[in-house]
């Protein structure tokens, strides 16, 4: 979602987006300043963070590929206070495959427009509820009611912070339950993944993630990033990462997708920069479907291999695309001033 740094106010587009998701989400940002961790660590290892002292957890059991999530009576709430994240190491902030995810090899989707039309810009809850379509988010507790695509209420045995993190995000994929804390919607920083059991089975802290290695010296207020979306399948956890800003404030260096081992926390590979900084992402099958746009930018939809992060196919769209909804062999995508529908062939 879309946050106004502190310094300086943010352009008309980004005013009006933000006002749109926070207007359908509901989300309230926390008092509380991030953590910051204290240094990074060397490439391509993954390291306990040193936003707590508790020794790490032991390997929890895999998620199970039939389970059903969801709030059961007397459900026994599941914490993270005692847990220490796994941090991160730094990602390239580039295109980079270091082995590839599992997947299969089926073809790529073919996406064929089928339907266009402008929007009134702040008609997203309507785009939503006219065509029948939702999101897997649950309502986390300083969301106001409803939610974008009728949020469904928390499970009472989901932790709602760890420390001085609240919970920001929460979205219900079936089998598993991805979570996200931070001080805000806008800088969510640690990820949480919950199993049909309802167990914690990874946590991680993204913080070598949030901030890229080059940017402008006068935008060091607005490349700080954030977690936008993940989902699990087969061990790994796809993820966005990505700042609110102009690509040029960060060289470019902005709005990825990443799969990373979820045993392990070792990045797998790094989608190329500028394919993701839509509120969500869609798994399907072998690929990711995605959409990166911002003011005065090219805007496009993006077709990715799911095992390797490379892009298969791009269409262009008329302005920023913010959600992506898969429906009965249909793609519906919500731009900031544009519907589309797209037949998955």
């Amino acid at each position: 979602m879309l946050a106004a740094p502190p310094s300086a106010p943010p352009p008309h587009r980004t005013r009006l987006l933000a006002a749109v998701l926070l207007a359908a989400y509901g989300c309230q940002p926390a008092s509380t300043p991030p953590a910051r961790a204290s240094q990074d660590a060397p490439p391509g290892v993954a390291t306990p963070s040193p936003h707590d002292a508790a020794p790490a957890p032991q390997p929890a059991p895999s998620i199970a590929g039939d389970g059903t999530s969801g709030a059961g009576a007397g459900a026994t709430r599941a914490t993270l206070d005692s847990r220490s994240p796994v941090k991160l190491a730094p990602p390239p902030f580039g295109q980079a495959l270091v082995r590839p995810a599992p997947a299969g090899g089926s073809a790529a989707p073919r996406l064929v427009k089928i339907a266009e039309r402008k929007n009134e810009i702040t008609d997203g809850a309507a785009w939503f509820t006219t065509n029948g379509l939702s999101l897997p988010t649950l309502q986390v507790p300083s969301a106001a009611a409803g939610g974008a695509g009728g949020a469904r209420p928390l499970p009472s045995f989901v932790p709602e912070g760890y420390r001085d993190q609240a919970l920001v995000k929460a979205i219900d994929h079936g089998d598993h339950i991805a979570l996200f804390y931070g001080p805000d919607f806008a800088e969510t920083r640690f990820v949480a993944i919950l199993d049909a059991a309802h167990k914690v089975v990874a946590f991680f802290d993204f913080e070598s993630f949030l901030t890229p290695p080059e940017f402008a010296p006068k935008e060091a207020a607005f490349v700080r990033g954030h977690v936008g979306w993940a989902v699990v399948k087969d061990g790994v956890l796809y993820v966005s990462s990505g700042h609110r800003t102009y690509a040029a404030s960060s060289k470019g260096k902005n709005a990825y997708l990443s799969a990373i081992d979820l045993a392990s926390g070792q990045l797998l590979w790094q989608s190329a920069p500028l394919v993701c900084n839509a509120e969500n992402f869609v798994l399907r099958g072998d690929h990711l479907l995605c959409g990166y746009g911002f003011t005065a930018e090219p805007d496009f939809l993006y077709v990715l291999e799911r095992a390797t992060g490379k892009v298969v196919s791009k269409l262009p769209l008329k302005s920023g695309p913010e959600f992506l909804v898969e429906k009965d062999g249909k793609l519906f995508v919500r731009t900031y001033d544009t519907d589309y529908v797209f037949e998955i062939r």
